[in-house]
C-alpha cells in the first residue's frame, strides 16, 4: 500500500509524482507544483519514501510486476461482471394431424358461475393448429369510432394463452372484435398461410344466462366458445 512520500506512477493514465498526503481512499499527488487526487488502488509506487535515485538523472526503480497486477486489480474492482442467464430450453412442440389446417377460437370462462352478475369473466384464445400465430385482438372504441388493441403477442402451437378479464358492466366493451395474426413454425419447414384478418360480432345477451356457459370442446368447465377461424372443412 502506497504511503505519505512514496513517489508513484498513474495506473490508468500517464503521469505520477510525490504522495504529499492520504485520505481514506484518496491520495495527493504532486506532479510538478500540481496536487492530483487519485484513489490509493489507482497508482503503483516506484520510489518508497527515503529512496532517492544515485544520482540525478538516474531511471527510478519500477516494479513491472507490482504495475500489472495493480492494472488487473483496478479492472476487476471497477469492471463488474454482469452473470447473463441461461436461456430456458423451449419445449419440444408436438404437432396434431389436423393442426395443419388453423382453427382459433374464443373463451369466456365466468369465475364463479353461480354469481354470474357479479364474477369476473376471463376472456382466453385457443390456437389449435401446429403453428405459432403472432396476433392482436382489437375490440371497437364507440367514442373515438376506431378500434384499440385489447391484446398483442403471440401464442405457441395447441396453446390457450388469457387475454383480459370482463364483467357484465364491462362486457360491452367487446361486441365487436377483430383478430389478426401471422402463423409460422419455428426451426422447421412450413407451408406459408395467408395473414388472418376476421371481424366478429359477439352476441352479449348470452353473457346475462348462466344455461348458455357450459362445458365445451377446450374446456371442461362453464364456458362460452365462439369460433373465430377455422381453415377445416366440416
Amino acid at each position: 500500500m502506497a504511503k505519505i512520500g512514496d513517489t508513484v506512477r498513474f495506473l490508468n493514465t500517464t503521469g505520477g509524482g510525490k504522495i504529499t498526503k492520504i485520505e481514506g481512499k484518496i491520495a495527493y499527488v504532486d506532479e510538478d507544483g500540481f496536487e492530483t487526487p487519485v484513489l490509493l488502488n489507482e497508482v503503483v509506487v516506484v520510489l518508497p519514501a527515503g529512496h532517492e535515485p544515485a544520482k540525478k538523472g538516474a531511471r527510478m526503480m519500477f516494479d513491472q510486476k507490482a504495475f500489472d497486477e495493480g492494472k488487473k486489480s483496478v479492472r476487476e474492482t471497477t469492471v463488474q461482471k454482469v452473470p447473463v442467464p441461461e436461456p430456458e430450453p423451449e419445449l419440444p412442440i408436438e404437432e396434431t394431424e389436423y393442426g395443419e389446417d388453423i382453427t382459433i377460437a374464443l373463451l369466456f370462462e365466468p369465475e364463479n358461475i353461480k354469481a354470474l352478475s357479479t364474477s369476473k369473466i376471463n376472456a382466453a384464445l385457443v390456437n389449435d393448429s401446429n403453428y405459432f400465430l403472432y396476433f392482436s385482438v382489437l375490440i371497437r372504441d364507440n367514442e373515438a369510432k376506431a378500434w384499440k388493441s385489447l391484446f398483442t403477442g403471440e401464442v405457441a402451437p395447441n396453446e390457450m394463452i388469457d387475454l383480459a378479464s370482463f364483467t357484465q358492466q364491462t362486457v360491452s366493451d367487446i361486441e365487436r372484435v377483430v383478430f389478426q395474426a401471422m402463423a409460422y413454425k419455428k426451426g422447421k419447414s412450413f407451408q406459408v398461410k395467408y395473414p388472418i384478418n376476421v371481424s366478429k360480432k359477439i352476441d352479449l345477451t348470452k353473457f346475462f344466462k348462466a344455461h348458455c356457459f357450459r362445458p365445451g370442446v377446450y374446456l371442461d368447465t362453464p364456458c362460452i366458445e365462439i369460433p373465430l377461424y377455422s381453415e377445416r372443412r366440416k
